[in-house]
């Protein structure tokens, strides 16, 4: 069972770059294909795993939304900030903050980085292992 331990990074990588991966998607479909909207960001919701910033917003029809975005250490937004929003008409409470005054991408690339790092550190400890 000892000569597994090389897994456990790689593991660990696949789970950031999946989920780097699958965020992405999502914001890059909203982006192309949704309908921007201005927000105001309202407040926070957070739990003991997660911190998401609530937004408000109106869409086209004029129904008022109250969205969760999620946010991380890294984002410094206040309550009353202007947001740009992006959403899908069909499910708007999964709409994403799209342009925001604090908004940085290198969060994301970061994290890519880091999952693609430990997916190399796991394959390399499993050469030197398993040779």
């Amino acid at each position: 069972m000892a000569e597994l331990y090389p897994l456990i990074p790689v593991v660990a990588g696949l789970v950031l770059l999946w989920t780097v991966t699958r965020e992405t998607r999502l914001e890059l479909r909203l982006v192309r294909h949704g309908v921007r909207a201005k927000g105001r960001i309202i407040g926070y919701h957070e739990t003991s795993t997660a911190s998401r910033m609530i937004v408000q917003f109106r869409t086209e029809d004029g129904q008022e939304i109250h969205a969760e975005h999620e946010s991380s250490g890294w984002t410094a937004s206040r309550a009353g900030e202007i947001v740009t929003v992006s959403y899908d008409p069909e499910v708007p409470e999964l709409a994403r903050i799209v342009s925001g005054p604090w908004l940085s991408r290198y969060v994301r690339v970061m994290f890519g980085g880091l999952g693609a790092l430990l997916v190399l550190i796991g394959l390399l400890l499993g050469y030197l292992e398993w040779s």
